[in-house]
């Protein structure tokens, strides 16, 4: 499966995202900490576009969106033991489900994630991994990154024009 993370700076969104990536930087360590969002990649389009899967602050909570990827902002990670069809089911069950702030927050503070809300990492790896509410942005990516492969440059290579 394809997990699409975020490395942008934010800086067309609101105020309340580019806090939130700002919060989010403060509290990551290692060597992606720049990573702000992750999205499981859903489909892919003969016009380069892809229908992303997450949870978003911006967007309000858990969604899907077709959306073309600038490769200026995204690594592309391709975890070929997980199986798109669990987060297809997951997308059917909490479609609309709202964005967990909170549980965000306590990756890096004292707290526990939501029952029934999600934040990005969360909802793009709890079909996969154990307490995937543990888990920061910059944590889901190193951990791709180990059980799958970077294929970022494969990825947007496949989207340029002839």
């Amino acid at each position: 499966m394809l997990i699409a993370h975020f490395t942008g700076d934010h800086s067309g969104e609101g105020w309340q995202s580019r806090a939130g990536a700002w919060a989010t930087k403060l509290g990551q360590k290692g060597p992606y900490s720049h990573v702000t969002h992750t999205a499981a990649i859903h489909e892919q389009h003969s016009d380069g576009s892809v229908t992303i899967a997450s949870a978003s602050l911006r967007d309000g909570g858990v969604r899907s969106k077709r959306v073309t990827l600038n490769p200026a902002h995204w690594i592309i990670t391709d975890v070929k033991q997980w199986d798109i069809g669990q987060s297809v089911l997951l997308l059917e069950r909490t479609r609309g489900w709202p964005y967990d702030l909170r549980g965000a927050l306590a990756t890096v503070l004292p707290g526990r994630p939501s029952d029934s809300a999600y934040f990005c990492n969360r909802w793009v790896s709890q079909p996969y991994l154990q307490a995937s509410g543990s888990f920061g942005p910059h944590h889901l990516a190193a951990i791709c990154l180990s059980i799958g492969q970077d294929v970022t440059q494969d990825f947007f290579n496949a989207r340029k024009p002839l």
